[in-house]
């Protein structure tokens, strides 16, 4: 097998389509199917279930499929280790975060960063911290901010950040004249959530089953303008971490009666290679955050 062959593999199972494997990779439909055909060939199995519409993965299929991620992973670990052997004239820093900490944590770190080594790239992955942690564990990250608690062994994780999440109403809201809310009278009102995967919709899941009762669910989204907005009509009330309430939002915050504290941290896979340019972001950020919990 070549590492080309299954690259080529590895396309055509996620898009579930030749003709996007193809258009991804910048090749010709025809040689993409060549290629898998004659890899089936050679392990003399049948990798894929073709139908009209979609292609997906045969059991034997599933198998390379995770074997051979692995080794196209290794294998650009090989390639950034060679390239970093070259010294931080270039490089790619690609990281998960969180949309909340992307945008009232994280900006001021990354262009401090920028400004330190404006030859290397930033890539900035908006996501959950489940997502976050799970394509760290499928290498599709190097390096992630997640919830510092039940890490995965696979994971090292060093806490960056702590804060007090928040229930928050509108000024007008009868809730506006309290300091703090119990878990059942949050639940009693039309809620505005984040989607699932993020931290906030995950307190919502777990006092919801502790207090036996159905969320009433008015909107879903990760914009925090939004929500912002959204909240301060009175059309809701959410939760936000401490670090989003600004002076100007026109919203009430209250403590939660038990309150809910969220410890981050940046992740990183134990066993990977870290190039040189993620090696010193790791560096920066670690050093930079001692203060800034």
């Amino acid at each position: 097998m070549e590492l080309r062959q299954l690259r080529q593999f590895v396309a055509v199972a996620q898009l579930g389509s030749f003709t996007a494997a193809a258009k991804q990779l910048g090749i010709a439909q025809p040689a993409i199917s060549a290629t898998i055909k004659k890899l089936e060939q050679q392990l003399s199995i049948q990798l894929l279930q073709r139908n009209e519409r979609k292609v997906s993965l045969s059991a034997e299929g599933e198998v390379l499929y995770q074997h051979a991620t692995q080794l196209l992973k290794q294998a650009e670990d090989t390639e950034q280790a060679m390239q970093s052997l070259k010294g931080l004239d270039s490089g790619t820093v690609t990281i998960g975060i969180p949309s909340m900490m992307g945008s009232y944590f994280f900006p001021p770190l990354l262009m401090a960063f920028k400004n330190q080594y404006p030859q290397l790239n930033l890539s900035v992955i908006d996501a959950g911290t489940e997502l976050v942690r799970q394509k760290l564990l499928n290498g599709e990250l190097d390096l992630g901010i997640v919830v510092t608690t039940d890490v995965p062994a696979e994971l090292v994780c060093e806490p960056i950040y702590t804060g007090e999440l928040l229930a928050c109403c509108s000024q007008d809201n009868p809730l506006s004249q309290q300091n703090s809310i119990s878990h059942r009278e949050f639940l009693e009102h039309e809620l505005v959530l984040f989607r699932e995967g993020y931290f906030h919709h995950k307190v919502i899941e777990q006092i919801s089953r502790e207090q036996q009762m159905v969320p009433q669910v008015s909107f879903q989204t990760n914009l925090i303008p939004l929500i912002k907005s959204i909240v301060a009509r009175d059309f809701g009330i959410s939760t936000l971490l401490s670090m989003v309430l600004q002076p100007g939002d026109a919203l009430h915050s209250l403590s939660f009666d038990p309150p809910f504290y969220l410890e981050l941290g940046l992740a990183w896979r134990r066993d990977a290679y870290l190039s040189r340019a993620n090696q010193r972001f790791r560096e920066f950020v670690l050093a930079n955050c001692q203060d800034r919990s």
